[in-house]
């Protein structure tokens, strides 16, 4: 059985942000704390004369990522040189507070030339920012989440 290890060189999961449309210019989120990946299919549950048992059929799912963040200051407040319009010129506020629909690729264990890592991509907004910082944690740490737009798509990147 074969693991996905993040903790060695390399090997750190990547998350690379797009204004949809734009597959050119990336926002790479750095120093993730933690991620977590939601897929949410709901059910429908039914009773009928017919049957002792409850009865299921799957509804469209909830699909998000989850993360939470160091808050870098030019990948959250964007840069001012990059491309205008672009993700790493808007940063995560600015794609957040604009509602910029985001194009995003994470890939699990690093990203290579030639990888044939986990890769999750798809469509979505970004919400849930929320910069916080304290006396006891004396660097700003922000939670952020992409709300998948349809559906998101899990494989190999090779």
């Amino acid at each position: 059985m074969a693991h996905i290890t993040v903790n060695k060189t390399g090997t750190q999961p990547v998350l690379e942000i797009y204004v949809v449309g734009d597959t050119t210019n990336s926002l790479v989120i750095p120093c993730m704390q933690d991620i977590t990946i939601g897929n949410s299919t709901g059910v429908y549950s039914f009773t009928a004369f017919c049957s002792q048992d409850a009865k299921k059929l799957t509804t469209p799912g909830d699909n998000s990522v989850d993360i939470n963040v160091v808050v870098d200051d030019t990948a959250f407040f964007g840069d001012a040189v990059a491309v205008a319009d672009s993700a790493p010129r808007l940063g995560v506020m600015g794609l957040s507070q604009n509602k910029v629909e985001v194009t995003f690729k994470l890939y699990w264990a690093g990203k290579t030339a030639l990888t044939t890592d986990a890769l999750t991509t798809g469509n979505g907004f970004i919400t849930s920012v929320a910069p916080t910082v304290s006396p006891d944690a004396p660097i700003w740490m922000s939670p952020m989440t992409i709300a998948v737009n349809g559906s998101m798509t899990t494989g190999r990147a090779g």
